[in-house]
């Protein structure tokens, strides 16, 4: 599995940023999975953002698993020892036919070497009726807060890691997510997209945040510091026009993908 694979201390700052940023996707995700003291499985869980977030949005107890293929990010998640946290891949999930009553993918999709072969995985591991929520970013072009910093890693990192961070913004249509659900045995299969103003303080302490916690991390701190800086203000130029007087207010899209097995 490839994808947003972080090394070093990025799986801890990539925690502490996500909080803001993610929050209030995660609790719709989480919503629309309708958690009832179920059995989930948390696919791609990283530092265990929605699994640590499951029984506050839903006031049940559920028996949370959560699986990824990063031992960095892994490390982070087992601070939560009320969990079970496995290492693996969502393309050869490691656990027997229907066993979990709830599958939740949040921003794993994408990155899957194997993407028909990770949704036939997550179907095949949910009971009958069991339901599968997962979610994807929209288009990178409808994202100027994403769009500012990803064009900035070309012009200051190169080609490589600017392709490495486009990636999490490759899978972005209705057609494409129905297209995946189709060779499974899925069924009532709804595709939604959702906008959010995202805000931050300023925009450069937010292009800072955000580049503390990317795959292309370690080629931004091995920047000289003078380039960092320029780096930081560049993209925050770029993102000039969304910031009011309570500072940036940047539109953000998610896809989200439910259906019942």
């Amino acid at each position: 599995m490839s994808g947003w694979q972080l090394a070093g201390d990025a799986p801890a700052a990539y925690a502490r940023f996500n909080v803001k940023i993610m929050e209030p996707w995660t609790d719709d995700l989480i919503r629309s999975a309708y958690c009832r003291c179920d059995r989930v499985l948390d696919v791609a869980c990283g530092t265990g953002v929605v699994s640590n977030r499951i029984s506050l949005v839903t006031t049940k107890h559920c028996s949370i698993t959560g699986i990824d293929v990063n031992e960095g990010m892994l490390n982070v998640a087992r601070r939560n020892p009320q969990m079970t946290w496995h290492l693996g891949s969502a393309t050869e999930l490691p656990f027997e036919a229907d066993s979990f009553e709830v599958v939740i993918c949040q921003q794993g999709l994408q990155y899957f070497p194997d993407r028909p072969a990770a949704m036939r995985e997550m179907a095949r591991v949910l009971v009958p009726n069991g339901r599968l929520a997962l979610n994807v970013w929209g288009a990178l072009d409808r994202q100027p807060g994403l769009l500012a910093i990803v064009e900035t890693v070309g012009e200051f990192l190169g080609q490589d890691s600017q392709a490495a961070l486009a990636m999490a913004y490759s899978l972005n249509t209705r057609q494409e997510l129905h297209r995946l659900a189709g060779d499974t045995k899925l069924r009532n299969v709804h595709v939604r997209f959702e906008h959010r103003t995202m805000r931050y303080p300023n925009a450069a302490d937010y292009v800072a945040g955000f580049m503390g916690a990317t795959p292309v991390t370690a080629q931004f701190l091995a920047l000289p510091e003078d380039r960092q800086r320029a780096f930081i203000a560049r993209a925050a130029e770029q993102l000039s026009t969304y910031v009011d007087d309570a500072g940036l207010a940047i539109p953000w899209e998610n896809h989200f993908l439910t259906a019942i097995k």
